[in-house]
């Protein structure tokens, strides 16, 4: 049986079902195919990544995950999924729209961009941060002061030749939160489903909301923990500052070096300093601070 799906900019055609996914109804030509079947050989180059767990090339990757499944990306056209026997659903599914994803958008000479992503008057708002910046809870807090989402953690850009402007297309309609940031937002009552059975991570669904088309951002928010200051700050930011803070935040940057992205991955993040009003938004280290960081954003907004 095959499902049709839209998914990071691509049309998906995949013999398992991804409820995560948009489901498309297009009979005509795929971007990727998903299907099961026996992992093949990477070759080895002497510029590429190679160990047990994975290997990565510009025209190919592997990663196997323990317990789970090996995936294999070839081409930016197709993923190939063997799964352990005792691997439940949800965790295939996930490393597949993770890493797998990943994979395919580099090989398509695309950076994908590991951020969160809001809706304001038809444009996106673009929050990013480091792991425990309180991009989750401040994404939380903005969807329950009613703005709607357009991505979870990853945005997909693409550059316009005529006027050199960054367009972005979300991954999926799946929003991914903490136990404690449902908690602490009130969201609670919106979970679908643990995305693992194993995590107190949940997902809720937004396929009425999903936007399939690209949208241009107006702002830039970088999250920051700062352990010197007792209230959230904001300040503007741009520069070699903004480049260096937005760098980092390529979606599975580790595997940049290896699969011939550097040319890409400088001028995608110079073109994004220069295309949206870009802030830097500190919170202190400790203490809860989620509506004073949300209403910050949104006089930004206003």
């Amino acid at each position: 049986m095959e499902f049709r799906y839209w998914a990071y900019g691509l049309k998906v055609s995949s013999q398992i079902p991804f409820p995560e996914l948009f489901p498309i109804e297009d009979d005509g030509p795929v971007d990727l195919d998903i299907v099961l079947g026996e992992i093949p050989l990477v070759k080895k180059t002497e510029t590429g990544y190679h160990s047990a767990d994975y290997d990565i090339t510009p025209d190919a990757y592997r990663i196997t995950i323990k317990d789970v499944a090996s995936y294999h990306v070839l081409e930016g056209r197709r993923i190939i999924i063997s799964a352990d026997s005792h691997a439940d659903k949800d965790s295939i599914r996930l490393f597949c729209l993770s890493n797998a994803f990943a994979a395919v958008l580099h090989q398509r000479k695309t950076i994908p961009l590991h951020c969160s992503a809001i809706i304001d008057k038809g444009e996106l708002v673009l929050v990013f941060g480091a792991s425990g910046a309180g991009k989750s809870t401040t994404m939380a807090s903005l969807l329950q002061k009613g703005y709607k989402p357009f991505s979870d953690d990853v945005c997909v850009p693409l550059v316009q030749a005529a006027s050199d402007e960054i367009m972005l297309f979300s991954s999926y309609p799946m929003m991914k939160f903490w136990k404690e940031t449902l908690e602490l937002t009130g969201l609670a009552s919106k979970v679908n489903r643990k995305i693992r059975p194993d995590m107190d991570k949940y997902g809720t669904y937004f396929h009425e909301d999903f936007l399939t088309v690209s949208l241009k951002s107006k702002l830039i928010v970088v999250l920051e923990k700062d352990d010197k200051i007792e209230a959230p700050v904001i300040e503007p930011i741009g520069g070699i500052k903004l480049f260096q803070l937005l760098e980092v935040n390529a979606y599975r940057g580790e595997y940049l070096g290896f699969s011939d992205l550097k040319k890409e991955h400088f001028m995608l993040f110079t073109q994004l300093a220069n295309h949206a009003r870009c802030f830097v938004l500190k919170r202190p280290a400790s203490g809860n601070f989620v509506q004073e960081v949300a209403e910050k954003i949104i006089n930004l907004l206003n």
